[in-house]
C-alpha cells in the first residue's frame, strides 16, 4: 500500500474566508486521523485576479496552510475547477467554455491560452504543492457547460461527447502550464464522477451509475489515442488519473437521494474502480497511479445513519487498500458545516442543504471539533492512537479561543 494512501479533502480556505479563522490548525485533525495527504480547493479565479496577476491576500492564506502541511509531512493535491474566460464571452470566469472552435484567435482558443497562463502563474506561486488536479467532474453539466449556460434556461448543455472533446483540450493546456512552472510537479487528470442523463452523461441507463467513471475515461483515452487532438501521448495530459468513487444504490428506489440511499460497499464498488483501471490498462497506462480524490458519506445528522455509514466507510477503506493501483484515497470531508448553515439562517444558503452539511468527519469548531463516528472508523483503519476528542478540543481552542 502506498505511504500516502490515507487522505482527506476539505475546502479549508473557503471556511477561513467564511469564518475569519486561520485554517492551518485544522490540518492537525488530518494528521491525528492517521492521514498524510490532503486535497485542497485552490481555484484559479480566487488565487489570481486575472491569468497573470496573483491575488496576494488569497495567496498568503493558502501559503500559510501549505507551509503547515509541509511541517506535518502532509502531501497536498491542489485542485481548481474554475477558470477565466476571454473578453467577448458572456462570463468572465466560472465552469464555462465557449463552443469548441480550434481556429486561431477564436474565443475558444483564447480560453485555452488563458487556462495555460493561469496554471503557469498559480503553480509558480506554490512550489510546496506536489500534485495538481486540473479539473473536477467535467463529465457533469454543472462543472463544464457553455458560456452563459447558467444564465439561460439551461436547456442547451454540451453533449457528453462535446464535454469530453473540451476536457481533453483543457487537460493538455493546463498540463503545459503546470509543467512550465514546475517540472517536478505531477498533473492529475480531471476527476470523473457518476453518469446519469440528468447530470449530463450518456451511459446506458441500465448500468449502475458509477460505471460512468470507466465510461468517461474510455472517452478521454480514445480521443487522446485517436491522433486528432494535441498529442497521442497520455503523458502530455496527465501523470496520475483521478476519479470520484462515491457509493450509490443499485436498487430501484423511488425518488432516491443518491447520497443517502446507498448500499454497503462490496464487490460492486470494487468493480466500479477496477473497470476504470481496466480502461487505463487498455490504453497502455496501467503503470500510472490513481487518486480517489473524493468519496464519503453523509448522514443528515441522523445518529443511526451516522453509525451505519461509519461502518460503510471503514469497509470501503479496507477494500480500497487491496487495490494496488490506488495511490491515495481522499475522504470527503473533514468538517461538518452545520454551524455555517445556522449563521445563514436557512438551508438554502448551504449548497446541498443538510446532505452537504453532514459529510464531516468532525463537528464544527463551535462544537469543539469532536470526532464523529466516521472519524473513529477511519482511525481504526489507519491505526492512529491519537485521542481525537482531546485533539479536536485543542484545535477548536486554537481557532476560536
Amino acid at each position: 500500500m502506498n505511504e500516502r494512501f490515507f487522505g482527506v479533502g476539505e475546502p479549508l480556505i473557503q471556511r477561513q474566508r467564511d469564518q475569519g479563522i486561520d485554517a492551518s490548525a485544522y490540518l492537525e485533525l488530518v494528521k491525528g486521523l492517521g492521514c498524510n495527504a490532503y486535497r485542497s480547493w485552490m481555484h484559479l479565479t480566487e488565487l489570481l485576479r486575472d491569468p497573470v496577476t496573483p491575488n496576494l491576500e488569497e495567496v498568503e492564506r493558502h501559503r500559510r496552510l501549505l507551509d503547515k502541511a509541509q511541517e506535518l509531512d502532509i502531501e497536498v493535491t491542489g485542485m481548481s475547477h474554475e477558470w477565466f474566460l476571454p473578453v467577448g464571452c458572456r462570463q468572465h470566469k466560472g465552469h464555462a467554455m465557449p463552443k469548441r472552435d480550434l481556429t486561431p484567435g477564436s474565443l475558444y482558443m483564447q480560453a485555452l491560452e488563458l487556462l495555460e497562463q493561469s496554471w503557469y502563474t498559480m503553480v509558480s506561486l506554490f512550489p510546496q504543492v506536489s500534485i495538481w488536479e486540473v479539473g473536477n467532474e467535467w463529465n457533469l453539466n454543472a462543472f463544464l457547460h457553455p458560456d452563459g449556460f447558467l444564465d439561460s434556461d439551461m436547456s442547451a448543455p454540451f453533449t457528453a461527447d462535446e464535454k469530453m472533446d473540451i476536457a481533453v483540450d483543457m487537460m493538455y493546456f493546463a498540463a503545459r502550464g503546470v509543467r512550465r512552472a514546475n517540472p517536478q510537479a505531477k498533473v492529475a487528470s480531471f476527476s470523473p464522477a457518476l453518469s446519469t442523463p440528468g447530470l449530463g452523461g450518456d451511459m446506458p441507463d441500465y448500468l449502475p451509475v458509477m460505471y460512468g467513471v470507466a465510461w468517461t475515461l474510455d472517452k478521454v483515452y480514445s480521443r487522446i489515442k485517436s491522433g486528432r487532438f494535441w498529442s497521442d501521448n497520455t503523458d502530455d495530459y496527465f501523470d496520475l488519473v483521478a476519479w470520484h468513487p462515491y457509493v450509490f444504490t443499485n436498487k430501484e428506489v423511488p425518488d432516491a437521494d443518491l447520497f443517502l440511499d446507498v448500499d454497503e460497499p462490496d464487490q460492486l464498488w470494487k468493480s466500479y474502480n477496477d473497470a476504470a483501471y481496466k480502461v487505463m490498462k487498455k490504453y497502455g497506462d496501467g503503470h500510472k497511479q490513481v487518486l480517489l480524490t473524493e468519496t464519503g458519506f453523509t448522514d443528515c445528522g441522523n445518529p443511526d445513519w451516522e453509525r451505519r455509514y461509519a461502518g460503510y466507510n471503514e469497509k470501503l477503506l479496507r477494500i480500497a487498500q487491496g487495490l494496488p493501483y490506488v495511490r491515495t484515497l481522499h475522504n470527503f470531508r473533514l468538517l461538518n458545516e452545520n454551524a455555517m448553515l445556522r449563521r445563514g439562517g436557512i438551508e438554502q444558503n448551504q449548497i446541498g442543504g443538510l446532505t452537504e452539511v453532514y459529510f464531516g468527519l468532525f463537528t464544527d469548531p463551535e462544537e469543539d471539533c469532536q470526532p464523529r463516528a466516521r472519524a473513529k472508523a477511519i482511525q481504526r483503519v489507519t491505526g492512529s492512537k491519537v485521542d481525537l476528542a482531546k485533539l479536536g478540543a485543542e484545535v477548536s481552542r486554537q481557532i476560536i479561543g
